[in-house]
């Protein structure tokens, strides 16, 4: 049992994402079975709203948030419901400036738009989300980010980050995946893609060097890849 910070309601404990066995999108998002648990990564109080991956442990000025932030109050009745609790925790995130979080939240409502075929919700929350994707000095989340950009039909963007990745020294598999990423730019592809695709021979599980790692402080590509 769990108790949600906010109005002290029971709430479902905080939910450990399987470690996936195939391998992973362009931008990351899990293979099975993971990916079918997308809607259970972030909880959503059914007495006062709040949305997290763990409702026990917001803190006061998230409560304040939930409790009299007006745009919050608009998302919770304007918000589609199949991505309403990753566009509310977003928001959460963002009013603590918490980058990370708040970035990763809006692809993941992408993902669920993708998963109810609503389109021009995946390409607004992809654009959303490139807009507050936080500047990292590593590889996976610039590749990540670059698939962001790609998916939501903004191909100078993803060039532009393709671009500069490309002047960094990069290993076997980031380099294969950048040349893919730059062929599925130049003919102008916004489909899904597969990791295995740009990596060959396909894997089943992701290798470590397919696992990303940006420097986030969310702990959320960790407890993706059952890490923590």
């Amino acid at each position: 049992m769990s108790i949600c910070a906010v109005c002290g309601a029971v709430v479902r404990p905080m939910f450990k994402v399987p470690a996936p066995e195939l391998a992973p999108d362009l931008d990351f998002r899990p293979g099975e079975p993971a990916r079918s648990t997308l809607r259970r990564w972030i909880a959503e109080c059914s007495g006062c709203g709040a949305a997290a991956p763990d409702l026990a442990a917001l803190s006061p000025t998230d409560a304040e948030v939930v409790r009299a932030d007006p745009e919050y109050a608009a998302l919770r009745t304007q918000a589609p419901a199949f991505a309403r609790p990753f566009l509310l925790w977003a928001l959460l995130c963002q009013r603590r400036s918490d980058g990370w979080p708040a970035a990763e939240a809006l692809l993941q409502a992408a993902w669920a738009a993708d998963d109810a075929e609503e389109t021009a919700w995946a390409v607004t929350w992809r654009q959303q989300a490139a807009s507050v994707w936080p500047p990292s000095p590593e590889i996976q989340p610039r590749l990540c980010l670059i698939d962001i950009h790609r998916r939501a039909g903004d191909f100078q963007g993803a060039a532009v980050v393709a671009e500069a990745l490309g002047q960094d020294p990069l290993d076997e598999s980031a380099t294969a995946i950048l040349e893919f990423q730059q062929r599925l730019i130049g003919t102008r592809e916004t489909g899904r893609q597969m990791l295995s695709s740009a990596l060959r021979p396909p894997a089943t599980r992701p290798h470590v060097s397919h696992q990303p790692r940006p420097a986030s402080s969310s702990g959320f590509w960790r407890r993706l890849l059952g890490l923590d």
